[in-house]
């Protein structure tokens, strides 16, 4: 008996929905089958607008996002399964993130904000989906981020050297909007946390380089032909997230482009593009030799996934900054997993945890005790996994 979900992950660049169908049963997991479909301008444009520091929208301007989102979901998800021998059981759909404010140790609670009516997919497709993975986290005191760290975790044990073992010295590192790691250390040691702005400033940098033409920088190409400003870089890693101790998480609130753009003042073309590339790799850099290697743990080997990992300058500059500490850097291309599928098959098995009733964060978020999972809206397939579940 096999529960099979479909996980869907639109990430904080907007350049796209990808969905991965998965197996899981008591043998373990199966990828049926992946996808993508391209975020359209103009609810793209709506997305960003929404985020922009300072902006103030009226209630019904939010409700109205959420509702197009939920149905530009819906669409896009039948247009994927239409024809699918493998159809899914349950939906895990993340959601849009339009805002994140994680609390720090002085607050009471944090608050994460995900858009994209759950309601309209599951009675547009019929099938049962999930939404609302991060609230769970953040009331049992954690950050609500990052979540995928459970499923690396997974990955790496399918990776280590000898069956069953428990994987260490290595990190799986997701460079989406937001650039996250997990490492896996001594002990069972798992840290996890977000390191920063990655595709945020990389992609608004291409896009104003090329005149709105482009929507990321193309295997570093752009890159290439700038020159950073070493100035500009002094003046972002300046930023008080990158010294603050883990647990911690952040996204576009933090990191406006705004921000990089004073910090980059005077600076153009391709070399604009260059300087958002170097200070990730910067930030990436400085987060492995803060949190990991000054404390003397082991680490041989990062494995980076997300559509920045497709940017080979991006991860030459990593490179070049960690080569003195012997580390290796390779892309998840290289254990044969699609690195801009990985969050999509996280969210898929957050989604069959979420329908066994099991917490997604653990202690690497900051959460204290049980953290409920998933929301669960029921599809009219809704009695079929129930007794799935049972059987299981």
């Amino acid at each position: 008996m096999a529960i099979r979900v479909l996980g869907v992950m639109t990430g904080t660049s907007c350049d796209g929905l990808d969905a991965s169908c998965v197996n899981f049963s008591r043998a373990g997991m199966r990828l049926a089958w992946s996808a993508s479909i391209a975020y359209p301008d103009k609810l793209r444009r709506r997305v960003f607008e929404f985020q922009l520091p300072g902006a103030s929208f009226p209630l019904r301007a939010c409700l109205e996002l959420h509702r197009d989102l939920g149905e530009w979901y819906a669409k896009s998800l039948i247009k994927l399964l239409k024809g699918r021998s493998s159809q899914p059981d349950a939906i895990a759909n993340h959601g849009q993130t339009v805002a994140h404010f994680p609390a720090d140790r002085r607050k009471k609670g944090g608050m994460t904000l995900q858009l994209g009516e759950a309601a309209l997919i599951a009675a547009a497709t019929g099938i049962t989906t999930l939404c609302g993975f991060r609230a769970g986290d953040l009331a049992a005191g954690g950050q609500g981020a990052p979540l995928v760290p459970i499923y690396h975790q997974l990955l790496a044990k399918l990776w280590a050297k000898h069956p069953g073992s428990e994987p260490c010295g290595i990190a799986i590192h997701n460079l989406g909007g937001v650039s996250n790691l997990t490492y896996f250390g001594p002990k069972n040691l798992l840290l996890a946390f977000d390191t920063g702005p990655a595709g945020l400033w990389i992609d608004a940098a291409a896009s104003l380089a090329s005149g709105g033409r482009l929507h990321f920088d193309h295997n570093g190409s752009l890159a290439r032909r700038g020159s950073s400003s070493s100035d500009a870089v002094k003046k972002l890693i300046t930023h008080p997230f990158f010294n603050k101790m883990p647990p911690k998480s952040t996204g576009r609130d933090d990191f406006p482009f705004g921000l990089f753009m004073a910090a980059a003042r005077g600076v153009s073309g391709p070399s604009l593009v260059a300087t958002a590339t170097e200070a990730v790799a910067e930030t990436i850099a400085l987060s492995y030799k803060k949190w990991i290697l000054s404390r003397r743990l082991p680490l041989d080997s990062i494995y980076f996934c997300g559509g920045g990992a497709r940017n080979s300058f991006l991860l030459s500059e990593i490179r070049a900054r960690l080569a003195s500490s012997g580390v290796r850097v390779f892309s998840t291309e290289d254990r044969g997993v699609d690195p801009q599928m990985i969050e999509a098959q996280a969210f898929a098995y957050l989604g069959y945890l979420s329908l066994m009733g099991k917490p997604l964060g653990g202690a690497w978020t900051g959460a204290r005790g049980f953290a409920p999972p998933a929301q669960i809206v029921p599809g009219k397939n809704w009695r079929k996994i129930l007794k799935k579940i049972q059987e299981l």
